[in-house]
């Protein structure tokens, strides 16, 4: 397993910019504060001292004694707080009142008096307190806020990860050989839909393999059987056991036939995958191509004393012989699942640029549980092989072919009253 969680990543990713987010406030914000401070309580504190400056000047002329003089001091900083002294040609403090806060910062100004004095005065920096307190809360404020957001997003991450979780378990056991794996979906609706399309493929590969291990079972039997017929045949012939006259000859040819049917139906499932790189396309008049197969079917329609009825008319741009395949295909199939005396029906039509072929035979429909695979390869719905002779292929071939085509085939509807299968071709 490579890579970080991402349980990390997400709450990594919240955590540098839920950071870089309160840096820029801090820088905005105190370079707002300090440019804001700067111009104006500076220059409202400097204005009023400056107001104050000829009254102070005054009762040095007058020769105010220092005690008076400290007093005046105190009523000029006590409305914002300063540090304002007075001090004599040598630099002496001849009088001073009010204080800066311990370790705070000022700002210092000196103005000449009329005697040769000078006034001092050193206002306290305003700002300073300020963003101390305003980055110490922002500090504090970030701190919790990645603290909050590592819990909330290990929270989050767990409960969106818990449905990929589950997924990957049920793959790993899928791919360990559990074809019953399913995976839970999760409450949203990204997860749910992740886990319906991961079931849907293992239901589908759950399916395959069944169809798979079935198919090997009735290929096993499709060709065991004439074969054994055969090679019974054959040496009781060599042995002397039965003459080897035409009748005997005519049964082991018979027993070859089945066994080259099956080979033949096999090669034509090869040769439908591999149709649409040998495509060529004609204009194909779909009634006289039906009618062609059936007059080609008449010894199956005889033996099972079936009649075709073929009406419209259609004309479709496909492959001749792919198209030819595939209907023979279909009307074979609605031939053998047709009772005695029934009737299989084409009906060749166009609507909306397609042309449509639909075959309909007379037999008991399809069970409800066996419509979902009906085009699947080897698939036989009749699993007694008594009733319908065939590979299970022939349906698979004919769909292949259409698809091919540029067209489809369904199932249209069944009932007790028959089947119809829909091919929808290009016109």
């Amino acid at each position: 397993m490579t890579g970080r969680p991402l349980a990390v990543r997400l709450a990594l990713l919240m955590a540098v910019v839920v950071v870089v987010v309160l840096l820029v406030a801090g820088i905005v914000v105190n370079r707002a504060a300090s440019r804001s401070f700067g111009e104006t309580l500076s220059d409202r504190d400097q204005e009023r001292f400056e107001l104050a400056v000829p009254f102070i000047d005054a009762a040095l002329g007058e020769g105010v004694a220092p005690r008076r003089l400290e007093g005046l001091l105190r009523r000029v900083t006590e409305p914002g707080g300063a540090l304002v002294r007075i001090l004599d040609a040598d630099g002496a403090v001849v009088a001073q009142a009010g204080r800066l806060p311990p370790g705070g910062d000022g700002e210092a100004s000196r103005t000449e008096l009329s005697n040769g004095a000078t006034l001092e005065v050193v206002v306290p920096s305003r700002e300073a307190p300020f963003l101390r307190a305003f980055n110490t809360a922002l500090v504090l404020t970030g701190v919790v806020t990645v603290a909050a957001l590592l819990l909330a997003a290990a929270f989050l991450a767990n409960r969106l990860t818990r449905p990929l979780r589950d997924v990957a378990e049920a793959a790993q056991r899928l791919g360990a050989g559990d074809l019953s794996a399913r995976a839970a979906p999760g409450p949203d609706a990204e997860s749910a839909e992740l886990a319906t399309a991961f079931n849907a493929m293992a239901e589908r590969l759950q399916r395959s393999e069944a169809l798979r291990r079935r198919a090997a079972s009735d290929l096993a039997h499709d060709l065991a059987t004439p074969a054994t017929v055969l090679e019974s045949q054959l040496q009781a012939m060599v042995d002397g056991v039965v003459p080897a006259d035409a009748a005997q000859l005519d049964r082991a040819r018979a027993a070859a036939a089945g066994l080259s049917g099956v080979i033949v139906q096999l090669g034509e499932l090869t040769f439908a995958e591999a149709a649409p790189l040998g495509l060529r396309p004609e204009a194909v008049d779909l009634a006289t191509l039906a009618r062609e197969i059936t007059d080609s079917l008449d010894g199956l329609l005889r033996e099972r004393e079936v009649r075709a009825e073929i009406s419209g008319d259609a004309t479709a741009l496909v492959d001749r012989g792919h198209v030819a395949r595939a209907l023979r295909n279909v009307v074979t199939n609605a031939i053998q699942h047709s009772p005695g005396a029934g009737t299989v029906r084409v009906e060749v039509s166009a609507a909306g640029g397609a042309a449509l072929v639909r075959v309909r035979d007379s037999g008991p429909g399809i069970a409800d549980e066996d419509l979902p695979y009906v085009f699947e390869r080897f698939y036989r719905a009749d699993r007694s092989r008594a009733r319908i002779p065939g590979s299970g292929i022939g349906l698979t071939v004919a769909r292949e072919l259409v698809i091919a085509n540029g067209g489809s085939l369904e199932v249209e509807s069944t009932g007790a009253r028959g089947t119809t299968m829909l091919l929808t071709l290009p016109g």
